[in-house]
């Protein structure tokens, strides 16, 4: 009867085990969702920050040129 028990103890220890990782790993995939999420949103920003920059560095030569002309 005790190897039973122990048997049995067993199996449930082994689905509580097994119901935590599934649920931290659910967890993870979404907090990994979110990261991608927020890492496309710093690559997108990142590059409209480029842009910009691009964009002054044009005019500032544009305006210089002006000045030279004068």
């Amino acid at each position: 009867m005790i190897p039973e028990v122990i048997g049995a103890l067993g199996l449930v220890l082994a689905a509580i085990i097994t119901g935590l990782f599934q649920r931290m790993r659910r967890e993870n995939d979404a907090a990994h969702g979110k990261a991608i999420a927020k890492l496309d949103d710093i690559a997108e920003t990142v590059h409209e920050i480029d842009e910009a920059i691009d964009e002054m560095a044009e005019w500032q030569q544009e305006h210089e040129q002006l000045h030279r002309s004068l």
